[in-house]
């Protein structure tokens, strides 16, 4: 069975001017910053697709939903419940001075073109696939600041 690594790379995400007044760019650092060099180990395509699609900002997937139970876990699958519980992020929000956490995904409200099918079809064909952040969202809501950022996934066995 393959085993697939992912990896976040932020290492050219360039830090915005922030304030106590204009707050959200100091969240954003903050969390760019956090994410850097996280790693996983994904054991099947169906967790690769699952990454893939955390990663577009959505976590809660039909496909794991079960209406046999809809009390427990939301009504998801153990499995994926599990899955969510490891990528979540906690990070310190220096200008407010508090702790924050969300799934790991790109920052803020994501609406672009961007499909997990086609990154999995990628991936399947070439043994690697590399998402960069901006084809997370439209032009209005993405920040030049992301620049060279990016999720990879790679086939290592």
């Amino acid at each position: 069975m393959a085993k697939y690594k992912m990896v976040i790379n932020t290492d050219e995400y360039t830090c915005e001017r922030c304030s106590k007044k204009n707050w959200e760019p100091g969240t954003r650092n903050d969390y760019m910053l956090a994410i850097n060099g996280i790693t996983r180990t994904l054991y099947s395509l169906k967790e690769v697709l699952w990454q893939l699609e955390l990663f577009g900002g959505r976590y809660f997937l039909l496909s794991e939903y079960s209406e046999d139970n809809p009390e427990e876990n939301n009504g998801l699958s153990d499995r994926y419940v599990k899955f969510l519980k490891k990528n979540k992020i906690t990070y310190h929000d220096r200008l407010c001075d508090l702790d924050r956490s969300q799934y790991l995904s790109g920052y803020g409200f994501m609406q672009g073109a961007y499909s997990a099918g086609e990154q999995l079809e990628t991936l399947k064909r070439d043994g690697i696939v590399r998402v960069p952040f901006w084809m997370l969202y439209d032009m209005r809501q993405y920040h030049k600041s992301m620049n060279g950022c990016y999720m990879e996934i790679k086939r290592v066995a």
